[in-house]
């Protein structure tokens, strides 16, 4: 309790310190700070005038200090807060909330070293992600609005949503994060909300994480992977369920339908179905391509041409053509995935990037050099993006803004926009956008167009993903894991490209049960496909 109060005058008083309001104009910087960056972000900009929740120190200046013309009566020099200042100057706020140090005011040492004892990081540390998730998550509980948590502590809706779904995590979840050699942020903590307790998910995010990703990807990576043995259970329960014989893989001596249709004149693979060696295939990993065969076709009926139908291939009944090297497979399918990962970070990023208020030098000039070379994104998608998905996910309230009211150095950004549609339109949806990563195809936008987009971005600050940085650095896609993580085996001569599947994988043939089955035309890649009711 104060020893006297004086609450009229808006002060209180404690032996040497006294505890009021005081106009800015009566506050200078201590002469002698020796803070050279205030580092006024928005977030404490925007906290400070909701509330200021800590008081700034101040001294008097002493009467022999020189004074500017027309000073008169008590001014202070800021000698803890001097941050607290200058965000208050620029929000122009009328006045702080002000601890009088009478002690101090006349000991000009003591003086710096509380700047020391107020800001070393010896002295003071700040929370980890975890316990700000923590902490605003219990205030959420005690009843505080997420807009008034929002507005005291400077943050944005998603940030304050995200802190709130981090605090939810278990402690399971949160002992197995902050195991993982990884600067979390309340962003990257809310992402394993889907994997609260999955202890094999987190595991790979451990995994990922040490191997350099972001956790935006590993999450993402791990989403689209499930999503795939997700939809192969739904294609294996349907099949089995419509009498269909389901296996992992060919079995020996079978063939395809598609290569039946190849070698035996006149067979139709749509009437197949009510063969007794009908059937199909279904890999446990990659797209869910079910693959319909014949397990025995000489025996029933399929007879064999005399002659081979072309060089290399084989008779009906005989074994099947050698299939192409299983990892190399396994990489294709890895490598559409991690492509598919990779443009919902980027996306995400891009977003961020077209919403700022300010454009990097960089973007300027080669939005400028696009706009004259035209290269095939441009000419294929950039007078259309604008109608697209992509325009609202990626450029947001562009349309919404009047270009007479945004600040010169806004409008490259304006400008990048369509550009930047043109290209993620042309990398992710076309059909053989899928494609970009590889050697061995052609793409909807070519690699060294990609490789100048992503290299901008880099430029900008985006983090590639690892497929990403093979078509910046202009090699082949390995794998996610480092080079020196895989088995010889796993690693593929680097000069040569993977191989597409064969058609005994990708084929388009697939079960016809009374013709009940509809399939999409792209199904040879695994596109999902739904029995017809």
């Amino acid at each position: 309790m104060p020893e006297t109060a004086d609450w009229e005058n808006g002060l209180c008083e404690a032996g040497n310190v006294r505890l009021a309001r005081i106009p800015l104009h009566l506050l200078d910087h201590h002469p002698g700070n020796v803070r050279g960056d205030y580092a006024l972000t928005e977030a404490f900009c925007r906290s400070l005038a909701a509330e200021q929740q800590v008081a700034v120190h101040v001294v008097p200046i002493p009467d022999d200090h020189p004074r500017g013309e027309g000073e008169e009566g008590y001014r202070f020099w800021v000698t803890k807060g001097n941050r607290r200042l200058a965000a208050a100057r620029h929000q122009q706020l009328p006045d702080l909330l002000c601890l009088i140090d009478l002690a101090k005011a006349g000991d000009r040492a003591g003086q710096f070293i509380d700047m020391v004892v107020e800001n070393d990081d010896d002295f003071r540390r700040g929370l980890t992600a975890f316990e700000q998730a923590q902490a605003l998550f219990e205030a959420h509980q005690a009843g505080a609005s997420r807009t008034r948590i929002r507005k005291l502590t400077g943050r944005t809706r998603d940030e304050v949503a995200g802190a709130i779904t981090a605090g939810r995590l278990s402690a399971q979840t949160r002992q197995a994060a902050q195991q993982m050699n990884h600067d979390w942020t309340l962003e990257d903590l809310a992402l394993l909300a889907d994997f609260d307790g999955d202890q094999d998910a987190l595991a790979e995010i451990h995994q990922r994480v040490g191997w350099g990703h972001q956790v935006r990807y590993a999450v993402e990576y791990i989403r689209a992977e499930r999503a795939e043995a997700a939809e192969r259970a739904r294609v294996c329960a349907e099949l089995e369920q419509a009498g269909i014989r389901v296996s992992d893989d060919i079995p020996s001596g079978a063939l395809t339908l598609t290569r039946l249709a190849d070698v035996v004149e006149g067979f139709d693979p749509g009437t197949h179905a009510t063969c007794e060696g009908h059937g199909v295939f279904l890999r446990s990993w990659g797209a869910a391509t079910p693959v319909a065969y014949c397990t025995s076709p000489e025996q029933h009926g399929y007879a064999p041409p005399e002659t081979p139908s072309a060089p290399g291939a084989c008779a009906v009944g005989s074994a099947m053509p050698a299939k192409a090297n299983e990892p190399e497979r396994k990489l294709v399918i890895e490598g559409n995935r991690a492509w598919k990962a990779s443009a919902t970070v980027r996306q995400e990023w891009v977003a961020g990037l077209l919403a700022r208020a300010t454009a990097p030098k960089p973007v300027l000039a080669w939005v400028a050099r696009q706009l004259l070379e035209m290269p095939v994104p441009l000419r294929d998608k950039l007078t259309s993006g604008r109608h697209t998905t992509l325009w609202a996910k990626l450029a947001g309230n562009i349309d919404a803004v009047s270009t007479a009211a945004v600040r010169p150095g806004r409008l490259p950004l304006l400008a990048l926009a369509p550009i930047a549609v043109a290209y993620e339109h042309q990398m992710t949806v076309p059909d053989s956008a899928r494609y970009i990563w590889r050697h061995d195809r052609t793409g909807a936008v070519s690699r060294p167009d990609a490789r100048a987009y992503l290299s901008l971005l880099v430029e900008l600050g985006y983090q590639p993903t690892p497929i990403e940085q093979a078509v910046i650095d202009g090699l082949p896609y390995r794998g996610d894991a480092p080079a020196e993580e895989l088995e010889p085996e796993q690693a593929p001569d680097a000069g040569e490209p993977p191989h597409e599947p064969g058609a005994e994988e990708t084929s388009t043939a697939v079960p016809q049960d009374a013709d009940t089955w509809a399939h999409s035309p792209d199904a040879g890649d695994g596109a999902p496909y739904s029995a017809a009711a």
